[in-house]
């Protein structure tokens, strides 16, 4: 059958992620998002090496995940004299065996470089064509030296629909 009424009683378990993600993308876009509730995904730094992710609300390419206590990710130590970014992404992975989907949040470390600092590559891959891997980038956190600097938010914050018909 070609046609689904997925948030209806069908007797069965029969929504799945992959229904979710389809709905959420053609209301909201394809694209990745943070909403504005909670701290709105805040990102601030306990220490040279620990970043702090607050509360928020999101959605990697239609798959909703939310964070209700803050998160600490851990940033590895710059180099003396050297220039580095590294960033803080959202990583959704699904278990091929189980189907089991989760998302957690990880630094990808950058290049350390004499010159200008370069962001890392962030792996590209679409969850709807089947990758069991995807990334949302959050925050580039610059280190000068062993110094770490002011996170740089990396996304657009969405606000609720009915306040953006409203505006």
């Amino acid at each position: 059958m070609t046609i689904e009424l997925v948030d209806g009683k069908a007797g069965t378990a029969h929504i799945s992620s992959e229904d979710k993600a389809i709905i959420h993308q053609a209301k909201f876009g394809a694209g990745d998002m943070v909403f504005e509730w909670g701290d709105a995904m805040s990102c601030t730094m306990q220490s040279a090496n620990k970043a702090v992710i607050g509360t928020g609300c999101a959605s990697i390419q239609g798959l909703d995940w939310h964070i209700t206590n803050p998160e600490t990710v851990t940033i590895q130590s710059g180099s003396s004299g050297k220039n580095r970014n590294d960033i803080i992404c959202a990583h959704y992975h699904r278990e091929t065996s189980t189907g089991v989907e989760k998302v957690e949040l990880v630094a990808f470390k950058g290049v350390p470089s004499d010159a200008a600092a370069v962001d890392p590559t962030i792996p590209s891959a679409k969850i709807l064509n089947g990758a069991a891997d995807a990334y949302m980038p959050l925050w580039r956190i610059p280190l000068t030296g062993i110094t770490a600097g002011t996170p740089v938010r990396l996304f657009n914050k969405r606000y609720a629909l009915w306040d953006s018909v409203t505006q």
